[in-house]
Formats: C-alpha cells, sequence, structure tokens
C-alpha cells in the first residue's frame, strides 16, 4: 500500500516543547527525518502513552489544506503526531503553527497555552471543540507516573504507568489558552455571567458535560 508519506519536509523527530517553530512554510529547506522503531512499551510500564496505539488514516495539513496522507496517531506523553513509515518505524511530524494533522474526525491544531505550574506559555496540540473567537479545547495528555520498588517482600512493588491527565482550556482570540473546568463558575469568569446565564437555563444545560459547554461556546460566539 502506498501511503503517501512525502511530507514536503515536515517529519522530523521533535521531542519536547522546544522544537516548535512559527517560521513560514516557504522560509529555509526543514528536510530533516529520523525514523523511530515501533515500540510503544519499551519499558515495563502499565498503560501506554497513547489513547489508541494503532495507526488510522489521516491527513496533514498546512494552513488547513491537506498537503498528504498516511497513517497517523498521537503520542499524548511526547505531545506528537506520529506517522507510520513501513512497518517497522514512524516519524513525528515538525511542531510548526500552520501545520495540523486530522486523525479520522479529530483535528489536532498547536495552540500557545499558560502552563500553570510554571507560570510560562508552553505550546502544544490541542483539538478544538468549536469554531469562533472564543474556543473551548480539549488537551489530550498522558504522563508517566514513577513507580516503587518495596523495600522489604512486605512491601509492594508498584510499577510505572501511564496516567491520564487530559483536561481543558479556553482561548480568546490568539492570546494564550487558560486551563479551566467544566463548571459553570469558569464559564461565567470567562464569558460573563449575565451573558450565558439565561441560556443555560432556558435550554436547562450542565457544563459539566462536554456536549454542553460546546453549545454554550456556540451561543456565545453567534451573539
Amino acid at each position: 500500500m502506498n501511503y503517501n508519506l512525502t511530507l514536503l519536509g515536515l517529519l522530523v523527530c521533535s521531542m519536547g516543547f522546544s522544537q516548535v517553530n512559527y517560521t513560514n512554510p516557504d522560509e529555509g529547506a526543514i528536510v530533516s527525518f529520523q525514523t523511530l522503531e515501533i515500540n510503544p512499551s519499551n519499558i515495563k510500564t502499565e498503560g501506554s502513552p497513547y489513547f489508541d496505539e494503532k495507526f488510522k488514516w489521516g491527513q496533514i495539513l498546512i494552513n488547513g489544506d491537506v498537503k498528504t496522507s498516511g497513517n497517523l496517531r498521537y503520542n499524548a506523553v511526547n505531545s506528537e503526531i506520529e506517522l507510520q513509515k513501513g512497518e517497522k518505524g514512524y516519524s513525528a511530524v515538525l511542531k510548526k503553527n500552520y501545520i495540523s494533522a486530522k486523525i479520522s474526525d479529530k483535528l489536532y491544531k498547536l495552540y500557545p497555552y499558560v502552563e500553570e505550574a510554571y507560570e510560562t506559555t508552553r505550546i502544544g496540540y490541542f483539538v478544538p471543540l468549536n469554531e469562533g473567537e472564543v474556543k473551548l479545547l480539549y488537551k489530550p495528555e498522558k504522563k508517566l507516573r514513577r513507580g516503587r520498588t518495596g523495600a522489604t517482600n512486605y512491601d509492594r512493588t508498584v510499577p510505572p504507568r501511564f496516567i491520564d491527565i487530559s483536561s481543558y482550556f479556553i482561548q480568546i482570540g490568539n492570546e494564550p489558552a487558560t486551563k479551566i473546568n467544566l463548571k459553570k463558575k469558569y464559564f461565567y469568569d470567562f464569558l460573563g455571567k449575565d451573558d450565558i446565564r439565561e441560556f443555560v437555563k432556558a435550554n436547562d444545560l450542565s457544563l459539566n458535560k462536554e456536549e454542553d459547554a460546546i453549545k454554550v461556546m456556540e451561543y456565545y460566539n453567534s451573539k
């Protein structure tokens, strides 16, 4: 099967957020490839760095236009889009703000966001849940929790494991997105209580549900 893997120089093994680049696609050659062996369980851990380890058919987009297709998956620990190469390897898609990926029906796009723990602005992949000036963003994310070796025969050894730490953010305009919880308080603070309270009440919405939160965002942007 031909996966049409010519990425016009889009692929590079990009480990971590420092690889993000905001230059235009016409500026300079970025032909840098590294193929990695497929082995999502290279250490003894519980769980997986992926929500779905299987590659699925998807598209790589430049400025919203499809440029190439192939088998893709999302690495939720490294915040990377991976493209399958042959039977034994993959490459990571270069992190640039004009490059996004669609896997099945989900769009993965880079957005700036506030990292609360370090009070800094970082870049990561999000799934936008609505269109408009104000967006609700879903950040699919996992981290590796350290294990513990029992000090004696009576102590339980706990292997390291991948845990789900996915979260939601709100982005206003082009500002860095801010983390929220799916609760009325956060939406009232960001959108204005008077602006959406009646809509929430009239439609019997529960803002701890993603689908109801999306309805509120769509209503707010339509005003």
